[in-house]
């Protein structure tokens, strides 16, 4: 039945995580009924606005361009936040085992907090010092960063040293120069870390309180996730909304994506017109994800794990949803129970990679199958974080959201225009 072997072969190579010593378990926080329910919200039923993550339902010739997109989506996931099992940014960025604390205003350079919107869109959030959050899961491992905070005042912040696992109290700044953490609250969360006062701003609009005040029908009415960003990592939908959000941005900021020429839907086209074998769609739109700019150096620094996304993006495209073979045969009669057409090599044929998933080297060329059936090592200890903030006057309380209706209800993806697709995910 291809249901259960496309569902087996995602949940053991796209939703895995990694120890920080290269260990892989499953995913807890990225499952594949999450997902599941992310795709029937934010590409299906939809949210209030006019766009939804597309899908390119309803035509006989356009759905398999819909797979595409859920195999990019995943690829970039993947990276950014699967990979940790977190749904807030870790604190990855180290100078000799020494992680700055400062890192939660920004790593790589940046400064989350001023990554605000562009004038056409007026409902960024304000950068307010006084608030105060610790990130609800941070890395996984031994003596690795606590969860990413902020808290006002003006004091030096620290490092984490890994030699010894504890926080150093002396100044110590992040790339940026910062070495305060007072108004950094903006660090990345959900599926595709969403991040900065722009961003999750956009959350509050098109999912949140601001769209519902402003009358329109959003999935999470009751939260104001600029008031408490956290609210995408620590709500009581806390499984579903990591999912939505990363969805959201992928649909309002990647699919629509049209700056100087290049255009999403164009060069999905393209990429199928050139056989599904070239890097440059993949790469363009990871660069987009991660560097919110398109041209190879209208960013000082590549996009992270390059090389990964790729892999990831050819894995899923070729060993999981078989995209060209599909292409290439007639398009199959609605039956989500029947393969098309059998493959061979969706036989497991290669252990999933214990080894650091940073080293791009251990990861298989995208013509090597790595689809697994080991079994999980189910003696893995993994470590708690600290606990969640306490929220004021039922700021989560998801009673009266839609959300919290669909929270356990799998898509309803069988209704004709979506019948196709649903033959390869569910």
């Amino acid at each position: 039945v291809r249901t259960d072997v496309e569902r087996d072969a995602i949940q053991r190579n796209v939703l895995i995580s990694y120890t920080n010593t290269g260990v892989s378990f499953p995913s807890s926080r990225y499952t594949f009924d999450g997902l599941m329910n992310g795709l029937d919200v934010i590409a299906v039923t939809g949210f209030g606005a006019d766009f939804k993550f597309k899908l390119y339902e309803g035509d006989p010739d356009k759905w398999k361009k819909g797979l595409i997109s859920v195999a990019a989506f995943l690829a970039n996931a993947m990276v950014e936040s699967i990979q940790y099992d977190s749904c807030d940014e870790n604190n990855w960025q180290d100078l000799d085992g020494r992680f700055a604390i400062s890192n939660a205003c920004g790593q790589e350079g940046y400064s989350y907090e001023d990554e605000e919107c562009s004038l056409e869109f007026e409902s960024s959030c304000p950068v307010v010092s006084s608030m105060e959050i610790t990130a609800v899961n941070g890395p996984i491992g031994y003596r690795v960063p606590p969860p990413l905070q902020c808290k006002p005042g003006k004091d030096n912040a620290g490092y984490w040293d890994s030699s010894v696992g504890q926080v150093v109290q002396l100044a110590y700044s992040n790339v940026a120069g910062r070495e305060d953490i007072e108004g950094c609250c903006w660090w990345g969360r959900g599926a595709l870390q969403s991040r900065g006062p722009c961003s999750i701003g956009k959350i509050n609009y098109y999912l949140g309180k601001k769209g519902a005040d402003l009358g329109r029908d959003t999935i999470y009415p009751n939260i104001d996730f600029c008031q408490f960003p956290e609210a995408l990592c620590a709500s009581a939908d806390d499984k579903n909304l990591r999912w939505n959000a990363g969805l959201f941005e992928y649909a309002e900021r990647v699919q629509t994506y049209n700056v100087d020429g290049w255009n999403y839907d164009n060069e999905l086209n393209k990429f199928i017109q050139q056989g599904m074998t070239t890097d440059d769609f993949i790469t363009t739109v990871s660069r987009i994800v991660s560097r919110k700019c398109h041209t190879q150096g209208c960013s000082q620094l590549e996009v992270r794990m390059l090389d990964q996304r790729i892999r990831h993006f050819f894995m899923i495209i070729n060993d999981i949803f078989e995209v060209p073979m599909l292409f290439a045969t007639p398009n199959p009669t609605p039956n989500p129970t029947r393969r098309p057409t059998p493959k061979p090599t969706m036989t497991p044929t290669a252990e999933i990679q214990k080894t650091n998933p940073s080293q791009s080297s251990a990861m298989p060329s995208r013509d090597q199958s790595i689809i697994s059936t080991d079994e999980t090592n189910n003696d893995l200890l993994i470590p708690t974080t600290s606990n969640p903030p306490n929220y004021s006057d039922g700021l989560i309380k998801l009673e009266d959201n839609a959300a919290s209706r669909k929270a356990y209800r799998l898509s309803p993806f069988l209704a004709a225009s979506t019948l196709f697709l649903l033959t390869f995910l569910l």
